[in-house]
């Protein structure tokens, strides 16, 4: 299953996050091609999500910016919250399901 755009800029501020990488390590780490890891680089620089820096070899980094970070955060906490609210439902009928269960096993017991 393709991943979405979002995911994919997910992707890359995750790996970013423990320290700035160089481009084939991103593209690496991150799973995208080079070709579209361009592109979203582009973009995650132009929004002030990452830095590209220069050492003196001339050899680029990048580097998740505080931004960066907070927006990365920010939708890993959104995700989560999307995920207890798909379970939620299940952990709600379990409650209404455990009582009945529970009289059901003492009956059990009692008959053994």
């Amino acid at each position: 299953m393709s991943r979405s755009r979002l995911e994919k800029y997910l992707g890359i501020l995750e790996v970013l996050v423990p320290k700035p990488l160089k481009f084939e390590s991103i593209s690496y780490r991150a799973k995208i091609e080079c070709g579209v890891l361009r592109r979203h680089l582009d973009f995650l620089i132009s929004h002030s999500l990452v830095e590209e820096r220069f050492s003196n070899r001339s050899e680029a980094t990048y580097a998740i910016t505080d931004r960066g970070l907070a927006v990365f955060k920010t939708l890993r906490a959104r995700e989560y919250l999307q995920k207890i609210k798909s379970i939620l439902p299940m952990v709600e009928e379990a409650n209404e399901i455990e009582p009945i269960l529970s009289r059901h096993v003492g009956e059990f017991e009692e008959e053994s």
